[in-house]
C-alpha cells in the first residue's frame, strides 16, 4: 500500500510539474501570441475604399463621380436554407443561382454576393430579408450624362482601377488613398463601432477640369452618329481642337457605348478611334507637302504647274487624275486636288525634304495626347522608300496616320505656324488646390507667312473647290477633302474609301479646327460629299454657343445669334447644297499598272492597323 502511494504520489507530482509547465509556457511565454489570436477572434480590420475624384468638363459641368453605394454579402454561417437563399437572390440580381449556391456554401463568415448595387437593386436585396444577409458600403463610378464623351472618359472596374480613358491614364491621380477601420464582433458576430480602435480615413481622389466642352461633345456626337447613318459607314471618327492650346473640345467615335453598363458593349467600341486607329490619309494629306514646298521657298501659291490632262507616268506606271486638268497654280491644285499636281509637288521637293516635313508635323509619332493607347501610325523611314514612295506619299497614300494627327497638323496651320500638343486635361485640384497641367506651345514649323498662304489657299478648298458643302453662311472657312482606297489583301481597292474632311473656323483668327473621318460610307464615298457636310453641320452649331458672331449674313439665312431664331437645331436642320460628283472628288487616284505588292511593304501593315 504505502508503495502504491508512493507511486501515486510521484505520479502526481509530475503531472502537476508538467501541468504547471504547460501553463507557464502557453500564460507566459505565449501570452502575446494567444491575446492577438483572441483579439483577432473579436476584431476584424475593413478597407475604406476612398471616393475617386471628380472629372468635370470645361464650364464644370460633372462628367464622372463617385457615390456612395450598397454591397450586398453573406455570412454563410447564418444562413438557414443555402438553397432558398440562392435562388431567391439571382432572380433578383440575375446571377448563377448553382454558382451562387456553391460560394454560399463556404466555411467562412464574408462572402460578396454582388458589389456596388445600384439602389433599386439593394432595396429589392433588402426586402427579401433573408438571413445571414447583410450590407456594406462602397463607392461606385457613375457617369451622369451616360454614352457623352465614354471613350474619352473611360470605365472603372469593381475593383476601384480605371481601365479605359482617362480613368485609366490618371488612376494614380483620381482614385484616392484607401484608409481602414478596426471593428469589434459581438458573440454574435455583429459589428460593432467603437471611437477607441484605430482608424485610418480614406483620402479622396484629385479632380479632373477638362478642356472638352459637354455641348460641344454631344453637337460633334450626334451629327458624327448622323453622317453615319446616313452614308452607311462602318465606323465615324471626329477630332477637334483649340488651334491656339491644343485643347482637346470634342473627341468621337461613332458606334460608342455606355461607361455605365460598359460590359454590354463590343469591345471594339470602348477605346478612342480618334488616337487608335490609323488609316491612310489622302489627298488631306496634300496639305503637308504643299506646306514643305512653301517653307522651302520653292514655289509661291500663283505659281503655276502642268498638270498633264489627267495623269503622269512614273518609273513604268501610269497614275491618273480624277480630271483632265491642264494648267493650274499652285493654290488651284489644292481647290481642284489634283493628284499630278501635288506629285510635281513632290518630286520638286526631293525625298529627303518631303520625309523631314512629314517628321517635323509629328507624323509616325505619338502627339503626347494625355489618353492611353495612342497610335503613332506609320511613317517608314527613309532607306525604306520605294521608287514611287515620294509620289504616293505626297498625296496621303503608303502612309499611315491618326485623325487626331491631322487635326494637330491643321492646327499648326490655323494658329500660325506653331506646334500643338493635344491634351484633354487642363487642371487638376484637390485639397492643395488645382494645379493647370496645360503644356507649353511647341517648336514653330511654319513662317508666319507660309501660315498665312495656306490659310488662303484653304479657304479657296471650301469657297469653290471640293469642299463646297462645308460653307458655313457667316462664317468663311478653310479645310481639305480627302478619300483614301483601302488597302485589301496588298491592293488598293476600287470599291472601299474611306472619307474624310479637316477644317478650321472662322478664317480669321481661327477658334475651331477639326476632322471627320467616315470608314467605307456609300452610296456617296468621296470626303466633299459626306465628311465636309459634317463639319459643317457641326460648326454652324458651335461657333453661335461660343458666341462668335458671324462676319455677314447671307440672304435668306437666319442670324444665328438672333432672338428670333427659335433653336440651335433650326441651323443645323438646313442642308446646303452638296456639290456635283466630279466637284466633290479628292483626287482618287487610278493604276493602270499597279506596283507588285513587295514594292510597297507598308500596304501589308496597313490593312492590320485598321
Amino acid at each position: 500500500m504505502k508503495r502504491r502511494a508512493l507511486l501515486l504520489m510521484v505520479g502526481l507530482t509530475f503531472w502537476v510539474a508538467g501541468l504547471s509547465a504547460r501553463l507557464h509556457h502557453l500564460q507566459i511565454r505565449q501570452h502575446d501570441h494567444y491575446q492577438n489570436l483572441a483579439a483577432n477572434q473579436q476584431r476584424r480590420v475593413l478597407d475604406l475604399e476612398p471616393p475617386r475624384g471628380t472629372i468635370y468638363d470645361a464650364r464644370g459641368r460633372v462628367l464622372a463621380v463617385s457615390v456612395e453605394v450598397e454591397s450586398a454579402y453573406a455570412d454563410p454561417r447564418q444562413l438557414e436554407d443555402p438553397r432558398r437563399t440562392a435562388d431567391e437572390l439571382a432572380a433578383v440580381l440575375d446571377l448563377d443561382a448553382d454558382r451562387l449556391y456553391q460560394r454560399l456554401q463556404q466555411d467562412l463568415d464574408f462572402v460578396f454576393v454582388a458589389r456596388k448595387l445600384d439602389p433599386p437593386q439593394a432595396a429589392e436585396v433588402a426586402a427579401l430579408e433573408l438571413p445571414g444577409i447583410h450590407f456594406v458600403k462602397e463607392s461606385k463610378r457613375y457617369y451622369p450624362m451616360g454614352p457623352l464623351a465614354a471613350s474619352v472618359l473611360g470605365f472603372v472596374g469593381t475593383d476601384h482601377k480605371g481601365l479605359a480613358g482617362l480613368e485609366a491614364q490618371y488612376d494614380s491621380v483620381v482614385a484616392g488613398v484607401p484608409g481602414s477601420r478596426t471593428v469589434m464582433r459581438d458573440a454574435h458576430r455583429r459589428t460593432l463601432l467603437s471611437p477607441r480602435l484605430a482608424v485610418v480615413e480614406a483620402e479622396p481622389g484629385a479632380d479632373l477640369h477638362l478642356t472638352l466642352d459637354a455641348t460641344v461633345q454631344h453637337i460633334v456626337e450626334r451629327e458624327l452618329a448622323t453622317a453615319v447613318e446616313k452614308y452607311q459607314a462602318s465606323r465615324g471618327v471626329a477630332a477637334f481642337l483649340d488651334p491656339q492650346t491644343g485643347g482637346v473640345v470634342a473627341l468621337a467615335g461613332w458606334p460608342t457605348f455606355d461607361p455605365n453598363h460598359f460590359a454590354d458593349s463590343p469591345r471594339e467600341n470602348w477605346g478612342t478611334s480618334a488616337i487608335e486607329h490609323a488609316y491612310e490619309p489622302g489627298s488631306t494629306f496634300k496639305m503637308v507637302t504643299a506646306a514643305a514646298v512653301l517653307e522651302h521657298e520653292l514655289l509661291t501659291p500663283d505659281d503655276v504647274l502642268y498638270c498633264e490632262m489627267g495623269g503622269i507616268t512614273l518609273a513604268g506606271q501610269r497614275i491618273r487624275d480624277h480630271h483632265p486638268f491642264g494648267d493650274l497654280s499652285l493654290r488651284e491644285v489644292m481647290a481642284r486636288s489634283s493628284n499630278v499636281g501635288v506629285i510635281k509637288l513632290g518630286l520638286l521637293l526631293g525625298e529627303e525634304r518631303l520625309h523631314r516635313a512629314i517628321d517635323q508635323f509629328g507624323f509616325g509619332s505619338r502627339t503626347g495626347v494625355d489618353l492611353p493607347g495612342e497610335n503613332p501610325g506609320i511613317v517608314r523611314p527613309l532607306d525604306r522608300w520605294a521608287a514611287l514612295s515620294k509620289a504616293y506619299i505626297s498625296f496621303g497614300q503608303e502612309i499611315s496616320v491618326t485623325p487626331l494627327q491631322m487635326a494637330r497638323s491643321l492646327a499648326v496651320v490655323a494658329n500660325g505656324g506653331e506646334q500643338v500638343r493635344p491634351h484633354v486635361v487642363s487642371a487638376v485640384s484637390d485639397r492643395e488646390g488645382r494645379r493647370a497641367l496645360t503644356p507649353p506651345r511647341g517648336e514653330r514649323l511654319l513662317t508666319p507667312r507660309v501660315a498665312t498662304q495656306l490659310q488662303e489657299m484653304l479657304s479657296g478648298v471650301v469657297a469653290d473647290g471640293t469642299a463646297r458643302s462645308a460653307q458655313i453662311p457667316g462664317y468663311p472657312a478653310g479645310g481639305k477633302t480627302g478619300t483614301a482606297q483601302k488597302v485589301i489583301g496588298g491592293r488598293y481597292s476600287q470599291t472601299r474609301f474611306v472619307a474624310s474632311f479637316m477644317g478650321f473656323v472662322p478664317l480669321e483668327n481661327p477658334r475651331l479646327v477639326g476632322i471627320i473621318v467616315l470608314d467605307e460610307p456609300r452610296p456617296l464615298y468621296h470626303g466633299g460629299q459626306v465628311a465636309a457636310p459634317t463639319f459643317a453641320a457641326i460648326a454652324r452649331q458651335v461657333l453661335p454657343y461660343w458666341g462668335i458672331a458671324p462676319q455677314f449674313n447671307p440672304p435668306d439665312w437666319p442670324d444665328p445669334l438672333a432672338p428670333q431664331m427659335p433653336s440651335l437645331q433650326l441651323a443645323a436642320s438646313q442642308e446646303l447644297p452638296v456639290p456635283l460628283a466630279e466637284e466633290a472628288r479628292d483626287g482618287i487616284p487610278e493604276f493602270e499598272n499597279p506596283s507588285p505588292e513587295e514594292s510597297h511593304p507598308a500596304w501589308r501593315v496597313l490593312e492590320g492597323r485598321r
